[in-house]
């Protein structure tokens, strides 16, 4: 600040002259101003050579190098200023300012090599030699080529405005550097040189605008000008020459106390030491021994001190600690271990180590020795070998039962024991430097081995189950445990393997596991594993976004291989189906047996599009189709089986997976039902029928027990139209659907096992009404045929049942008809005729219903006990108009009037179709022409004519 303030004012005054332009006293003010400089820059130079700082000796070449030139460059100033003699060539204003530029180039040069600590490679003298050669290069050009260099002044008019501006160029130049200083200063401990150095800077910029403007070099700004450049060089030598012998000094005075403090420090580790120090000259007195040398030879350290070795240890070691003793003052190092002493009945035991101690001259002036009590030591290298032995009978146990390998922290083997090249039939020399790569079986995935290792790699012990191959192939498991031994810095430093042969538990588990999950029989993925993998398939599909599809398929009459081949047989079918089923199928797909016939197909990653998928799904489908329709070599027997296959295709998790194999399930019922030997896909309106079915079939468990069945009857006349009987008809009045068509109940009825009581029920009140028109004139007389399914008829009770009812309203013989289809005949035909007999022996009459549409056979015409065939109706239908109908109609007729059966027309609606049948010779009649089904009460309403019983 007061440099400032003092440049303001100078520049303020007006100008004025303190000498006379080229007077002596100007001359010589100006060469004592520069030489002050040239003084400065040399004891920089000096400082710099001899430096003693890590700093300064970083940038001692700069500081050579840079104020060289300064001082050389000065003095050509000092030498040609004007009035000065010629020096090379005439003096004058503008060879003084070139040399002036360059001085102050220079030096802006140095101060800022030395602000970013830059680094001149090279010896100090080099750079003394090149800042003289530059000195001599910026003499020669500023003494004769000063014509190269632009006009600085004009006598009269004073300094040329490129000098203002390089000098403009200098000012800023320091400046920067001052701040630069500044902040290096404020940013650094200890940061005074940089303070000196910034202040330098900071008067050496302001000085150079003094040079700025004057007119005549004896112009007061000049001289005033090289007082800021004598105070900024003033400054310059505080922080180089006052501070660079200074700090040393200090430097050594903090050394000389650090002495004193770790002197101090020895002296209080030594006492401390858990070890006994003692120093002997070289006539074995003792010069310093510490506390616990002194308690190790049991006596104080005053009665120590000055005296020979030989009068102060036991007697029984005087020898021993001669010897060693001479063998250091010889210059040999030895050491030895004994007893010292016995303290209170205990032994005491030292190791002992004797150096010779050597002065300046490296003569032997006595010799030190160092004594560590190893009383505890001994102690436990007792314990020690206690444990060792304990540990050999510990692995001596380890390696009869457990297989043992060693590896270093790589994984390299170092060692194994005998079990381990036992199980894994490698020799010991083909494990050693090797990993356990050698016996990985692949079982398990990288992941699984990853982070095996990131657990010991942390120090953790890690426990686990490892399925390893040997030398022959063969497969073994064996449970881990892997122990990492830890270094100093707790990183692992090698690893103890301890494994156990697990082999037979896995084996045992793998089998229990395939009880679980896979079918026994085929071996292929059970009901429990297909819902499990069907769930893993519907969240990647969700996922993914791609389709899938669920083929549902089973084997058409499979159950008649088991009944003509055996179940033998019928399981080798299985096997061969599940054989081609993973033969055409990929590897990522899952072939499941639920049981039975069933099979199930899961295929994953269909496609993208519903399109793309289904065709897919349908191509491997029919290709199924094909391969399991091919014949079937069992045994000498070659037979033929076909299946049928439901589809249906899922993407995402819209479905569960028991919904989706319900819907493929009701697929495979419409394949059956669309001729077997197919295939189709999962209509939603099947899935809309199944549960109209499932509510219907649980209306109809309740139907009978909430009394919602009726019975109606339909007329059965003679060409006369009278009366001579009823069929019973089954009818159902539900509460809320009203009256349900027989078609849809029945069948239901049928394959739900349902018919058989609501059969016998049809029976009971079949019985009743006869008790009831047994007193009717009418209709006493009256048969009443009722219509018997294939299931109720093969029930074991089945004839006694009918035996039960009819004694019950003790029905006359020839009254209670029952009407059987053909198909009812096909499935154990003695045991039918069996029972047809014994129900025909209690009065029982027989009736074949819908003659001629099942596999009719006339050898069981005469061979069965019936007495009614009856047309079906759809021969009836254009037996006045089709020849074909009427053929069969006629031929129905005539074989039944050779057999003596009575015959019965049934879905008689039209005038024509009853007149025609009459002309064939038919006598019983029955259809809507003749009378519809009505209740029992609504008969009275039907125009009737009694009629015997024909």
């Amino acid at each position: 600040m007061a440099a400032l303030l003092a440049l303001v004012a100078a520049l303020a005054l007006p100008s004025f002259s303190l000498f006379e332009h080229g007077s002596p006293g100007m001359v010589i003010t100006h060469l004592l101003l520069e030489m002050f400089s040239v003084v400065v820059s040399v004891l920089v130079v000096v400082i710099a050579w001899h430096a003693f700082s890590g700093e300064d000796r970083r940038i001692a070449g700069t500081l050579i190098y840079a104020f060289t030139v300064v001082a050389g460059v000065d003095i050509i100033h000092a030498l040609s200023y004007d009035g000065m003699p010629a020096f090379g060539s005439p003096s004058g204003t503008a060879k003084a300012i070139f040399f002036w530029f360059m001085g102050r180039g220079f030096e802006l040069l140095a101060v800022w090599l030395v602000a970013l600590q830059v680094r001149l490679p090279g010896h100090r003298w080099q750079w003394q030699l090149a800042g003289g050669l530059t000195v001599v290069a910026l003499f020669a050009m500023g003494t004769w080529r000063l014509d190269w260099f632009p006009q600085t002044f004009v006598p009269g008019h004073g300094v040329t405005p490129f000098k203002a501006y390089i000098e403009w160029v200098l000012c800023a130049g320091n400046l920067l550097a001052a701040w630069y200083f500044w902040q290096t200063a404020r940013r650094e401990q200890g940061g005074a040189r940089h303070y000196y150095f910034a202040a330098a800077c900071l008067v050496m910029g302001l000085g150079e605008l003094t040079f700025t403007t004057y007119v005549d070099t004896s112009d007061f700004l000049v001289i005033f000008g090289h007082l800021f450049k004598v105070a900024a060089y003033a400054l310059i030598y505080a922080g180089t020459f006052e501070l660079g012998m200074r700090e040393p000094y200090e430097l050594l005075q903090r050394s000389e106390q650090a002495l004193r403090s770790k002197q101090a420090e020895l002296d209080a580790v030594l006492r401390q030491v858990p070890a006994g120090v003692a120093q002997l000259d070289r006539q074995g007195r003792y010069r310093y021994v510490n506390q616990q040398m002194a308690r190790m030879l049991g006596l104080p350290v005053d009665q120590i001190v000055g005296r020979s070795f030989e009068e102060v240890v036991a007697p029984e070691r005087r020898a021993e600690v001669s010897y060693r003793w001479a063998r250091a003052i010889t210059g040999q190092i030895t050491s030895y271990e004994g007893q010292m002493r016995i303290d209170q009945g205990k032994a005491l035991y030292s190791s002992v180590s004797i150096a010779p101690e050597r002065g300046p001259d490296d003569q032997i002036t006595g010799a030190i020795a160092v004594a560590i009590d190893t009383t505890e030591l001994r102690q436990l290298q007792t314990q020690l070998m206690d444990s060792m032995h304990e540990v050999a009978d510990l692995k001596t146990a380890l390696d009869a039962h457990a297989i043992v390998a060693i590896t270093d922290a790589r994984g390299v083997i170092t060692s194994v024991n005998e079990r381990f090249c036992h199980i894994s039939k490698y020799a010991r020399e083909e494990l050693i430097g090797q990993t356990h790569r050698l016996i990985n079986s692949g079982h398990h995935p990288a992941s699984f081995f990853h982070e095996l290792w990131r657990t010991i790699a942390s120090g953790k012990v890690w426990s686990g189950e490892i399925c390893n191959r040997a030398k022959d192939g063969s497969i073994y498991w064996v449970h881990t445990t892997i122990v990492p031994y830890l270094d100093e810095s707790g990183r692992p430093q090698r690893y103890v393997a301890i494994r156990a042969d697990i082999t037979e538990r896995k084996r045992v588990e793998l089998q229990v596991e395939q009880m679980a999950y896979q079918d026994a029989l085929t071996g292929l993925p059970n009901r429990h594993l297909l819902m499990d993998r069907l769930e893993q398939s519907l969240v990647v599909s969700a996922r993914s976004g791609s389709y899938g599809a669920l083929l549902f398929l089973d084997l058409d009459h499979f159950k008649e291989v088991n009944d003509s081949l055996g179940h033998e047989r019928g399981d080798e079918l299985l096997k061969l189906v599940a054989r081609r089923l993973c033969e055409r199928v990929r590897q990522s797909d899952t072939v499941a047996r639920l049981g039975g016939d069933e099979f199930v197909v899961l295929l994953s990653d269909l496609g993208a599009t519903e399109d793309e998928a289904t065709t897919r799904a349908g191509l491997l489908g029919e290709d199924l189709v094909r391969t399991l329709s091919e014949p079937y070599g069992l045994g000498p027997a070659e037979i033929n089986s076909t299946p049928s296959i439901g589809v249906v295709m899922y993407q995402g998790q819209g479905l569960l997976a028991e919904e989706l194999l319900k819907q493929a399930d009701m697929a495979l019922y419409q394949a059956k039902d669309a001729g077997r030997a197919t295939l189709c896909f999962f209509d939603p309106a099947i899935q809309a029928a199944f549960e109209k079915r499932l509510a219907l079939e649980a209306d109809l468990r309740l139907a009978l027990g909430l009394g919602q069945f009726e019975v109606f009857y339909q007329p059965i006349v003679n060409s006369r139209r009278q009366t001579v009987g009823v069929e019973a008809l089954l009818r159902w009045r539900h509460p809320e659907r009203g009256m349900v068509s027989p078609g849809d109940f029945i069948p239901l009825a049928e394959k739900t096992g349902l018919i058989v009581p609501i059969g016998q029920w049809v029976i009971d009140q079949a019985c009743a009404q006869m008790v009831q028109w047994r007193v009717d004139p009418v209709r006493s007389a009256w048969q009443i045929a009722v219509n018997v399914s294939a299931r109720q008829f093969r029930q074991p009770d089945f004839v006694l049942q009918v035996k039960k009812a009819m004694n019950h309203g003790q029905i006359r013989a020839g009254y209670l008809k029952l009407e059987i289809t053909e198909s009812s005949l096909q499935d154990n035909l003695a045991e039918t005729v069996e029972k047809m007999k014994l129900l025909r022996a209690h009065g029982v009459r027989f009736a074949i219903d819908d003659f001629g549409t099942g596999y009719s056979s006339l050898s069981y015409l005469k061979t069965l006990p019936i007495d009614v065939l009856k047309i079906d109706r759809s021969f009836v239908s254009h037996v006045d108009s089709n020849e074909d109908d009427t053929a069969i109609a006629k031929t129905i007729l005539s074989l039944a009037a050779h057999l003596g059966l009575d015959v019965v027309a049934e879905g008689v609606e039209t005038e024509a179709q009853f007149t025609a049948l009459c002309a064939y010779g038919c006598h019983l009649f029955q259809g809507y022409l003749l009378g519809r089904p009505v209740p029992v009460h609504e008969l009275d309403r039907e125009p009737v004519s009694q009629a015997t019983v024909p």
